[in-house]
């Protein structure tokens, strides 16, 4: 979330004039994040009730992702899951447009993001951020859409290919090895759990209202792929120490947690080490790729450290801590 596109008030008077929101009385533009642009607004009604909410510019354009994410934020809000309603105009559209761009306006939750300076991370965020991925894998069956990984075993592949001239040998031989085995995995394995997955559920991507789980945000990487995948995901950012170990208190409240809502299958346990690795390995191309081209071309400057989750694979490579029976 940073802002790439600027706009004036009139312009988000006029979106919040076809939602019904009434004036625009504040808007302040949110400089954190990579990808979208972000404002928070502030509305009043003539009959004075004051709303907060966050405007979320699109910078890439990617109208079926952008469905897909917005069908699934509605399918988690009716299932009374702590996710950010967005607001509908007239038509009951979601998705609108503002400075030509298309546009997603949701209500601002208060929180905090765990592991910032404020609020260091527990095993109870840790167990509530185990118990919404279960809960919403679980209630995937009821979710029919389907839309492909963007950032999985194929675009990894691509942007590895990209990213070699700039990949230590050893780095290169670590990734390729990582990438060869998904691959064999992807052709061989059958019956390992898919549907919805938020593929981005890192700790800024949720706020806490103390050890209170008041929101997960941010479903623009959400997919359809394995569960599993989902929750190595959230492992690798929740329960990992600086050096990119896991950290055995952290990644148990979480996993038992999840196990909670939605057991983990025999595939699951087999593929655990698979998978983390594989997470691991897509989020340190994908850093990497952010930083070499499309970070610094939006801005000019790096993104997130890719560094993190080069060591965080080095380890997973080294050992795991098994999924709980």
């Amino acid at each position: 979330m940073a802002v790439y596109t600027e706009v004036e008030g009139e312009q988000i008077q006029a979106l919040l004039g076809d939602l019904d929101l009434g004036r625009l009385r504040t808007f302040e533009g949110v400089a954190d994040g990579v990808e979208n642009t972000t404002y928070f607004v502030t509305t009043e009604t003539d009959q004075g009730r004051v709303s907060k909410w966050v405007l979320t510019i699109l910078e890439v354009e990617n109208s079926q992702q952008t469905a897909f994410s917005a069908a699934l934020v509605d399918h988690l809000c009716r299932a009374g899951l702590p996710v950010p309603a967005l607001a509908r105009d007239r038509d009951d559209n979601a998705i609108h447009c503002i400075a030509g761009k298309k546009a997603l306006l949701a209500h601002r939750i208060v929180g905090l993001h765990p592991g910032s300076d404020a609020q260091k991370v527990s095993v109870i965020h840790c167990a509530a951020i185990g118990e919404f991925l279960g809960k919403m894998h679980r209630g995937s069956a009821g979710f029919h859409l389907q839309h492909a990984n963007p950032y999985g075993l194929s675009w990894a592949e691509s942007a590895m290919a990209k990213l070699a001239s700039v990949l230590p040998s050893g780095d290169l031989t670590l990734v390729r090895e990582q990438l060869s085995r998904q691959r064999l995995l992807r052709e061989q394995v059958s019956g390992m759990p898919v549907g919805a997955i938020h593929a981005d559920l890192f700790r800024d991507n949720t706020l806490f209202n103390g050890e209170t789980l008041s929101a997960v945000i941010d479903f623009q990487s959400a997919c359809t792929d394995w569960f599993l995948l989902d929750v190595a995901i959230a492992v690798n950012d929740w329960a990992s120490t600086g050096e990119g170990e896991i950290d055995t208190a952290l990644a148990s409240a979480l996993l038992n947690a999840y196990r909670q809502q939605r057991p983990f299958i025999e595939r699951e346990h087999q593929l655990w080490q698979d998978v983390l690795c594989f997470a691991a390995t897509q989020f340190w191309l994908s850093r990497l790729w952010t930083n070499q081209y499309a970070h610094a071309e939006l801005t000019g400057r790096c993104g997130k450290d890719p560094q993190q989750y080069a060591r965080i694979l080095r380890c997973r490579v080294a050992r795991v801590t098994p999924l709980p029976q």
